[in-house]
C-alpha cells in the first residue's frame, strides 16, 4: 500500500507543478503584477501538495484502524486540512504581497492533477505517462 500511496503522491506533485507553471506564465501574460501572482499560485500549489500529503497518508493509516478509529481520523484530517487551507486564504487576504485569487489558484493544482492523472491513466496513455515521470526525475 504504501508504494502506491507514493507513487500517487509524487505523480499528483509533479503534476501540481507543472500546472502552476502554466498558469503562471499565463497569468504572468495577463495580470499587471506578476510576482505576487506567481508567487501565490506556488505557495498554494505547495500548501494543496501538502494537504493531499496529509490526506493520502492519514487514508493509508485509516486502513488498518477499526471503523469508528478510521473515521475519527479521517475526520480530524480534514478539519486539519480544511483550517489550513483558511488560514493560508486569510492571509493571502491580509499580507498585500500575496493574491488571494493566485492562492485559490494554486489550491485549484492538485486537484486537477488528480483529475489529469485519471485522464492519463487510461490504457491507452499509461506508457506515455510513465515515460514522462521517467524524464522528470
Amino acid at each position: 500500500m504504501n508504494g502506491l500511496s507514493a507513487d500517487l503522491r509524487k505523480y499528483v506533485t509533479v503534476a501540481s507543478l507543472v500546472i502552476a507553471a502554466i498558469a503562471s506564465i499565463v497569468a504572468a501574460v495577463i495580470v499587471k503584477e506578476k510576482l505576487p501572482m506567481v508567487v501565490s499560485i506556488f505557495c498554494g500549489t505547495g500548501i494543496a501538495i501538502g494537504n493531499f500529503t496529509i490526506m493520502a497518508l492519514a487514508g493509508e493509516k485509516a486502513i488498518n484502524m477499526s471503523a469508528d478509529a478510521a473515521r475519527k481520523k479521517m475526520t480530524i484530517s480534514y478539519i486539519i486540512r480544511y483550517v489550513i487551507y483558511l488560514a493560508a486564504l486569510i492571509l493571502a487576504i491580509k499580507i498585500p504581497f500575496f493574491n488571494p485569487i493566485g492562492v485559490v489558484i494554486g489550491f485549484l493544482t492538485s486537484i486537477l492533477a488528480l483529475y489529469l492523472i485519471q485522464v492519463l491513466n487510461t490504457p491507452g496513455n499509461r506508457d506515455k505517462m510513465k515515460k514522462l515521470l521517467r524524464r522528470a526525475k
